[in-house]
């Protein structure tokens, strides 16, 4: 049932348990031990009113991480550096504010390090085009999953929601060495949920939704280099991200706004300050839902 060894159920329970275990252990140490380290503190483009510790990626990312050291016996080291690389300046960026020049580079670095490592069969007149659009591509999920973090629960809600989704669409073809990566994001994800959700108690912070994205290319383009699904799919499951995230970034470029700087002009912003943050992500989380579901009808009937 795979290409390292044979996941039993049973066993895939027992990874996911101790991803969700771990993951709570720590955003409770967090929340306890270290409340008052890397705070978010509220400004005017700002959705919460009181200081919220940014630090919430490091439990959810430990928890994933456990998970995958258990049921994974080996890695690419290729892979494991960019997301290492893109880790490191990420906390950084948490515990003090970085360049954005620096950022986008290590960005860059972080992703076209990811796609050598999966060795992509590119070989054709047009590599000199697919693969800097595949960087380009990459570094922009690894942005908007940023930009995108900033309601309590939405960024966390779509993590469940997408990589779920996605791991199911890989269990149903076959390709459960990427399925059980997803469904330890996922749940790592809900044990994140549980003190994200409003009011939060803790948020994501850079760590953890900079390589939440990364994390988003690499299934994305893994899966679609072995046959789990097309591109349209993670396209269509992450929907709710992408879309805003991008309509918004034009918007702002046509503007000659300072578009890499924090703003209150995304669609589910403006949303959350018209109707609230609970209403609000109650809508989103409706449709991550039925554009996920599309995805697996469109999975399971061949279409995709």
């Amino acid at each position: 049932m795979g290409a390292y060894f044979d996941h039993g159920w049973w066993s895939l329970l027992i990874y996911c348990a101790v991803s969700g275990a771990v993951a709570a252990m720590v955003l409770r140490l967090l929340l306890t031990r270290l409340r008052e380290f890397a705070l978010d503190a509220p400004n005017h483009r700002s959705l919460h009113e009181t200081p919220v510790p940014r630090t919430g990626g490091w439990g959810l990312l430990t928890g994933t991480s456990v998970g995958l050291l258990l049921s994974q016996p080996e890695f690419q080291p290729g892979i494991v550096f960019a997301f290492i690389a893109l880790l490191l300046v990420s906390v950084a960026d948490d515990l003090r504010s970085l360049s954005a020049r620096l950022r986008f580079s290590v960005q860059i670095l972080s992703v076209m390090v990811l796609l050598y490592s999966l060795a992509l069969p590119f070989v054709t007149p047009l590599s000199w085009v697919i693969w800097p659009l595949l960087v380009l591509t990459g570094v922009w999920v690894v942005n908007l999953y940023n930009f995108m973090d900033g309601m309590d629960g939405f960024a966390g809600s779509m993590t469940a929601i997408g990589f779920a989704a996605l791991g199911a669409i890989c269990f149903l073809r076959n390709v459960p060495q990427i399925g059980i990566i997803c469904l330890l994001v996922a749940t790592s994800s809900v044990v994140f949920l549980y003190y994200n959700w409003p009011r939060a108690q803790i948020f994501l912070g850079d760590a953890g939704s900079t390589v939440i994205g990364l994390a988003v290319f690499a299934v994305s383009v893994a899966g679609w280099q072995q046959g789990a699904f097309g591109l349209v799919v993670p396209l269509l499951i992450f929907l709710p991200f992408w879309l805003d995230a991008t309509v918004t970034l034009i918007i702002r470029m046509l503007r000659r706004e300072r578009w890499w700087e924090a703003h209150r002009q995304h669609f589910y912003q403006r949303m959350a300050l018209k109707h609230g943050v609970k209403t609000s992500l109650f809508i989103e989380v409706a449709v991550m839902v039925s554009t996920s579901l599309l995805a697996l009808v469109l999975v399971a009937s061949g279409v995709a």
